[in-house]
């Protein structure tokens, strides 16, 4: 992907952690495989279930296989290959062929980008049996892309077929973050089984096969909702208002922002760039629906909001 997004992580206690712990701790203890056919073969040997399998495979790849940054910032070249072909299965054979290098040349250097990843956990699959799909499409991180609509594809991650139903994940994104230009590898189980409900909060298929699979949303809507990071997909609380990610307002009026079951005893401070220090808003509740009053910031601005110390969502504020 062309930009990566910037995690900040909180400890999640969700129950899916827990389903997954014996799965993890196993997995924990597997060598640093050199060849995808040595994981698959040791994955199949300690698990019998197919979500169990899917698991152990996100999960080492979360572990063993290093974000390259200088290559997300530095490509050497783009990826375009020629070649001939005799026959669609032909054609078919030799892209595979090429997706195969991009594994092996991951497994073997422990490094890669979103697209390394994706091919890695499915080309495991395919070992296993298990039916698998590399999505590609598009994803944000950062308040400037509120708004600018990208027709191009900047990520790619994973759906897996498990008892007839697709799971939505992004071991890219579970491996860890950037923070100050180095590569920060912390596992975040929230991108193993995405929220149906949630997942066009950050990724957009390009496929619209996949798109009408899991909802209805153009990539217009996609690209004008605010920034949600998983910290505040995370929580139990609903943003209710606004839906989209540029706030326009008068010089007079103050920003408000409403929230469905937010936690009372959360600590909440927001940020406006240009301003050295975070500040702590005004917050009502009533009937479970929580109000966030923030002074107006008399100019344009992008707008973070903390929860619990944490980036929550980010807004462009624009004043006229």
């Amino acid at each position: 992907m062309k930009q990566l997004l910037i995690i900040l992580l909180f400890i999640s206690t969700n129950l899916n952690a827990q389903k997954f712990a014996k799965v993890d701790e196993l997995v924990r203890n597997y060598p640093r495989f050199s060849k995808v056919e040595a994981l698959a073969k040791k994955i199949e040997k300690d698990f019998t279930k197919d979500i169990d399998k899917a698991r152990a495979t996100f999960f080492w790849l979360t572990q063993n296989i290093r974000y390259n940054l200088k290559e997300l910032y530095n490509p050497r070249k783009k990826r375009s290959y020629r070649f001939k072909f005799s026959s669609e299965e032909d054609r078919l054979q030799k892209i595979q062929a090429i997706k195969d290098q991009f594994v092996a040349k991951a497994f073997r250097t422990k490094m890669g980008v979103c697209e390394e990843y994706a091919q890695a956990f499915k080309k495991v699959c395919d070992l296993l049996g298990i039916e698998a799909a590399v999505l590609k499409g598009n994803v944000r991180n950062e308040a400037r892309e509120i708004g600018t609509i990208s027709r191009g594809t900047n990520h790619a991650w994973n759906a897996v077929k498990i008892n007839e139903k697709w799971l939505i994940l992004d071991a890219t994104w579970a491996a860890g973050y950037e923070y100050n230009g180095k590569w920060i590898r912390r596992f975040n189980g929230y991108f193993f089984d995405i929220p149906k409900d949630k997942m066009f909060k950050t990724h957009y298929p390009k496929d619209k096969l996949w798109v009408l699979r899991f909802g209805r949303m153009s990539l217009e809507e996609f690209y004008n909702q605010p920034i949600y990071t998983n910290t505040f997909l995370g929580l139990q609380t609903e943003l209710l208002l606004p839906k989209k990610g540029t706030i326009s307002l008068k010089s007079s009026e103050n920003i408000l922002l409403k929230f469905k079951n937010l936690d009372s005893n959360a600590i909440i401070f927001y940020a406006m760039s240009g301003n050295k220090y975070a500040q702590k808003p005004l917050i009502t509740t009533a009937n479970k629906i929580s109000t966030i009053s923030i002074k107006n910031p008399k100019r344009n601005a992008d707008l973070v909001l903390y929860i619990n110390q944490k980036d929550a969502l980010h807004f462009k504020v624009r004043v006229r």
